[in-house]
């Protein structure tokens, strides 16, 4: 890279020197605007522009729940950058940020989470240049359709309209996931041209962004285009049956008050009050996901990962120790819904085995010292809710890949500092869900710094190092090894808690809301 100025496949962008030895490029629409007659349907190229785009700002996030998206906006963003501006049904831009001179640099794709209902690309790390100045390597960061304008699947109501040729109502319920699709074939397509390399493209996501990690190594319509992968707090599977996916639109269509057929008539305002309608806040935050269509899925992913679908990409994979005890934070009910929830999914009987084996074992098993780990039912039901949604997921999601690249297996243990007495008494909370992004992104001490220096390597395309942490092997499915970061002294485990982990064996479920569907709100 020679100049600020690049030239992409649609028209010249110019470049923002950020003041940390990176340079910016903002608000870059990678498809054209998905409204009016493209609203719901599979993303298409940017129209081409004559003269130079001014890459300074933010493109708009998806349209989500305005009390969310204020959280968003409240939040600052590393080095003062400004925020985007206020959610919008046209989105579909993406933000790149290389080292000054960068040649040939690897490149790294943030997918954001968010439950697939909130959030955008430069939430909480704004444009990553700690990441990419300390690393030196390329990040690109993006947004995508959220929420019903991603994920409602109308397949079975009504006449949509001819989908590109495929057929009513073909590949609804997945619009956010080929948008994903189409930011990466956007990078293989033009990074080249910011310093980046197309042949060294890791793909990170975190939460959602994370289970969408899974999605786009399962999908076909990704091949050759991802050469490494990394997940935190995610896991494979996360997918909607066609029997929650119509359960959904049923709803969702009632809110709405009109048939799929107006769909395209009706404002982006009405389709978000009758999203926020169905559900709304932390309770509705699995509501929507992608769907199996039959092009960016064709199988569950999980399935398809066993089978070799991303075959010789190279896996990091890391969980928190104590995940979901951030929902307990925001909802205060969450440890209540456990016993409901693994009734649903396994009957009487295996309801009553997972309760068993989270109350007699496991209670500080592979904990850290730096861990004070919290006991009694209430924990060990969310224990439970640790495992189900993220835990378990990524084990299996390690397993299955491990069969056809390399893997490593992490957990991120914290402790949280500093956190209010009413909180934490002691000061300290093992960690939750999301609680590892800052290391990772912005470094600092001890654990954290770590964290940084283990993605930098492995996007970099080496194993994963830190100063300070001992031999770390690959992960396999004979011992499960797994790297503990923790702010004591980082160590490594073989199948930590692996008497809980073994509680799950030979059990399937078809993942939904953590909460009753009427009690959304």
């Amino acid at each position: 890279m020679t100049d600020r100025l690049v030239d992409t496949r649609a028209g010249k962008v110019r470049g923002t020197e950020t003041g940390e030895g990176v340079v910016a490029w903002r608000g870059i629409p990678y498809a054209a605007p998905p409204v009016g007659p493209l609203r719901l349907r599979l993303p298409v190229p940017a129209e081409p522009w004559s003269g130079v785009r001014d890459a300074a700002a933010y493109g708009p996030p998806s349209l989500q729940p305005t009390a969310m998206a204020a959280l968003a906006a409240a939040t600052p963003l590393p080095g003062g950058a400004p925020g985007p501006p206020a959610p919008a049904e046209d989105c579909l831009y993406l933000n790149v940020t290389a080292p000054e001179g960068a040649e040939r640099r690897p490149v790294l794709l943030w997918v954001h989470g968010g439950g697939y209902m909130t959030g955008h690309g430069a939430a909480q790390y704004g444009d990553c240049g700690a990441f990419a100045r300390t690393h030196d390597v390329v990040v690109v960061t993006f947004n995508y359709r959220l929420g019903a304008l991603g994920f409602l699947a109308l397949g079975g109501f009504g006449e949509l309209g001819g989908l590109d040729g495929l057929g009513a109502e073909a590949h609804t319920g997945s619009f956010g996931l080929h948008d994903q699709i189409a930011a990466l074939r956007w990078v293989h397509d033009n990074i080249a041209g910011f310093g980046g390399d197309p042949d060294r493209i890791t793909v990170y996501g975190m939460s959602a962004g994370a289970k969408s990690v899974a999605n786009l190594l399962a999908s076909p319509l990704t091949r050759g285009l991802i050469h490494r992968a990394a997940s935190s707090s995610g896991g494979a599977d996360h997918v909607a049956t066609p029997a929650q996916d119509a359960e959904v639109t049923r709803r969702f269509l009632r809110a709405l008050g009109t048939g799929p057929e107006r769909i395209r008539e009706v404002t982006a305002e009405e389709i978000l009050h009758a999203q926020t309608t169905v559900g709304d806040g932390f309770r509705a935050m699995w509501l929507w996901r992608p769907s199996i269509d039959g092009l960016a899925l064709t199988a569950r992913p999980l399935e398809a990962i066993a089978a070799g679908a991303a075959a010789g990409v190279p896996l990091l994979a890391q969980t928190c120790v104590n995940e979901c005890d951030l929902y307990e934070l925001f909802t205060a009910d969450a440890a209540d819904q456990t016993a409901r929830v693994l009734g649903e999914y396994f009957g009487a009987a295996g309801r009553d085995r997972i309760l068993a084996a989270y109350a007699t074992t496991g209670a500080g098993t592979g904990v850290g010292a730096g861990v004070s780990a919290n006991t009694g039912p209430a924990q060990a039901r969310l224990d439970i809710m640790t495992d189900e949604r993220y835990g378990i997921p990524t084990t299996r999601l390690a397993d299955a890949q491990s069969a056809h690249a390399p893997v490593w297996r992490s957990r991120y243990d914290g402790p949280l500092t500093g956190m209010p007495p009413p909180i934490a008494p002691t000061g300290a909370l093992p960690a939750f869900h999301g609680s590892d992004g800052a290391g990772i992104w912005l470094g600092g001490a001890g654990a954290n710094a770590q964290l940084h220096a283990v993605w930098g390597a492995f996007a970099n395309g080496g194993t994963p190092s830190a100063a300070g942490l001992p031999s770390w092997p690959g992960y396999s499915t004979d011992r499960r090894t797994t790297m503990v970061f923790d702010s004591a002294g980082s160590y490594v485990l073989d199948d930590p808690r692996g008497d809980r982990r073994a509680a799950w064996d030979g059990l399937e479920w078809d993942s939904g809301t953590w909460w009753p569907l009427d009690g959304l709100t």
